[in-house]
This record gives C-alpha cells, structure tokens and sequence, in this order.
C-alpha cells in the first residue's frame, strides 16, 4: 500500500513538473485565453496562466492576439496597451499518511509447549518533506491591440503570421 501510494504520487509529481502551461480558451476564469472585442478592428486579449516565468503569459497573449488577428481578416496588428499582473503563490511541501493492519503470529515456547496465537498489528506511518517549497505565480497578461490588412506600417507592428510561426510551438494544445 505504501509503495503504491508513493509510486502514485511521484508520478503525479513529476507530470506536475513537467507539464506546459494550458493554451486553451479560458472558462469561468480559469487559465487560459479569453478575449473582449472593443471596436471592429481593436480587441484586449488576456492570457491567464500558473507559471514560474511570466515571459509564458506574454507569449500566449500574443500568440492569441496573431491567432485572433488572423481569424478577423488582417494581416498585422499593434499593441496599443499592455498589462502584467502577477500573484505569487507559495506552495505547501508535500506530505503523506497511510496506516495498514495486519495479522502477527506469535509463538511462545517454554520447556514443554508451545503457545501460538495470533494478534493484530497496526503500523501508521507519516511522511513530511521538509525541503524547500516551491513557489508559483498566477500571471495575467493583457493585451489591447489594433488590427490592419496590408503592409506593416511601422517597427512596432506584428505579423500575424510570423507571430504565429515563432510562438505556437512553444503551446500545447492537447
């Protein structure tokens, strides 16, 4: 039982760990993208994520705004504003409990018998991790931006495209 459990939650651990923030639209504020559409041509996308590192936010939000962009009929747009908001969030060591019963067989002997009966045995264990815990953040990154069709017209104006080549590898969809 207690391999089990221990089995269970490293495994639960590590695929914590490893996981990439959720690419996703966002539902009842959860993680994720959502956006508000002000005037024909100018939205505010928001990406929400947990995250160590707020450059994920900052991506996805754009990444989003390329997609949006796209999916409006233009082919750039230009960030007019920009917002980050971050929350740290410390998180507690991990820690565990588990308690088995079993049956002990004793045996007595003196010099003419033997006395066997058995009993029952109770072992509760405790396991806390004492190392460092980590931290996480919840980072919103807000985006108002201006949609146009033809060439870029200036250094601070994106390609949706481009943004879209560049970035959507680093989301996981699934």
């Amino acid at each position: 039982m207690k391999t089990i459990m221990m089995c269970l939650s490293i495994v639960l651990f590590v695929t914590g760990c490893a996981s990439k923030p959720d690419y996703r639209p966002a539902k009842n504020g959860s993680v994720g993208y959502s956006e508000q559409k002000i005037t024909d041509d100018r939205y505010r996308v928001q990406f929400k994520t947990y995250s160590k590192s707020v450059a994920d936010a900052a991506d996805f939000a754009l990444l989003r705004s390329a997609q949006l962009t796209q999916q409006q009929g233009f082919d750039w747009f230009v960030v007019t504003s920009k917002e980050t908001f971050v929350e740290s969030q410390k998180l507690q060591p991990a820690s565990s409990v588990s308690a088995s019963q079993q049956r002990q067989v004793v045996r007595h002997c003196g010099l003419l018998t033997c006395d066997t009966y058995e009993r029952p045995s109770t072992e509760i264990g405790a396991n806390i991790n004492m190392g460092h815990s980590n931290s996480r953040k919840e980072v919103h990154s807000i985006l108002d931006i201006r949609m146009g069709k033809g060439p870029k017209p200036n250094q601070e104006s994106y390609g949706a495209q481009d943004v879209i080549d560049n970035l959507s590898g680093k989301a996981s969809t699934d």
